[in-house]
């Protein structure tokens, strides 16, 4: 076998040149994936403050990155803008800039939006700091979806935020869930300084209309502003008492 190896020396010229334009293709064609993706817009772009580093925000970039596809695909959104991220360390400057650009303070906030492409966020030793980022990116997806739907209405507006970064709280330690009670839609549209009892009820809401309507409902309250009549066909009062029987059922008994 190997005197007809040697032996045919045009034949082994044509396989190492073979050889040469394999490798060749190879580079080009990983030269072109990485072109590609250099040329693909990125998914989130930081903005660092108050002497940040990159090592300091590892555990939100990885949250974001993770949890991107997952969040996208529940709005049903192919795709949205590079979303900026910007993380203060100082309370003070964190509250400073929100009030420059918002006209408001939120003592006890640790993240908001401004748009469908920013979200800013506190940045603190909590575990719950993962969750609260995407949180955020909830927030920007949506307004990706309707740009009218911020706190429009504000119990769906951080109910779908809560249940898709999956903040769940245990309805056996709210107040407003003891004695077969549940609060109403009007309760849980009171602004953040004043009670917020969305945060405790938010997951439980968005759990009952995923459970019952199926996944396609979340987007297409988002798009009508959580109208329930139009989306799920009953009227608000009855989704309250089916919301509250739901909860007690599954948690309370």
């Amino acid at each position: 076998m190997v005197v007809t190896m040697v032996a045919n020396p045009v034949h082994l010229k044509t396989v190492r040149c073979n050889l040469k334009v394999g490798i060749l293709g190879i580079f080009l064609t990983l030269w072109f994936v990485d072109s590609a993706a250099a040329d693909s817009p990125a998914a989130f772009e930081f903005i660092l403050h108050d002497d940040l580093s990159e090592f300091d925000v590892a555990h939100i970039r990885t949250a974001l990155t993770d949890n991107r596809p997952t969040v996208l695909a529940a709005l049903g959104l192919v795709q949205m803008p590079t979303v900026t991220v910007q993380v203060w360390h100082d309370e003070t400057r964190y509250q400073d800039a929100m009030e420059a650009t918002l006209g408001m303070r939120a003592p006890g906030s640790r993240g908001y939006v401004t748009g469908a492409s920013e979200i800013r966020l506190l940045r603190h030793q909590q575990l719950s700091a993962q969750r609260e980022a995407v949180h955020e990116f909830v927030h920007a997806a949506t307004l990706t979806l309707n740009p009218d739907f911020g706190n429009n209405p504000r119990w769906f507006w951080e109910a779908v935020a809560i249940y898709l970064a999956e903040e769940s709280v245990d309805p056996r330690t709210v107040e407003q869930f003891r004695g077969g009670q549940c609060p109403s839609l009007a309760t849980l549209n009171s602004p953040f300084d004043r009670g917020g009892s969305i945060y405790s009820s938010g997951y439980l809401l968005g759990e009952f209309i995923d459970t019952n309507w199926g996944a396609s409902s979340l987007p297409a309250l988002v798009s009508s502003n959580g109208n329930i009549e139009a989306e799920l066909g009953i009227t608000e009062t009855e989704f309250e008492t089916r919301w509250c029987t739901f909860v007690q059922e599954k948690y309370l008994q």
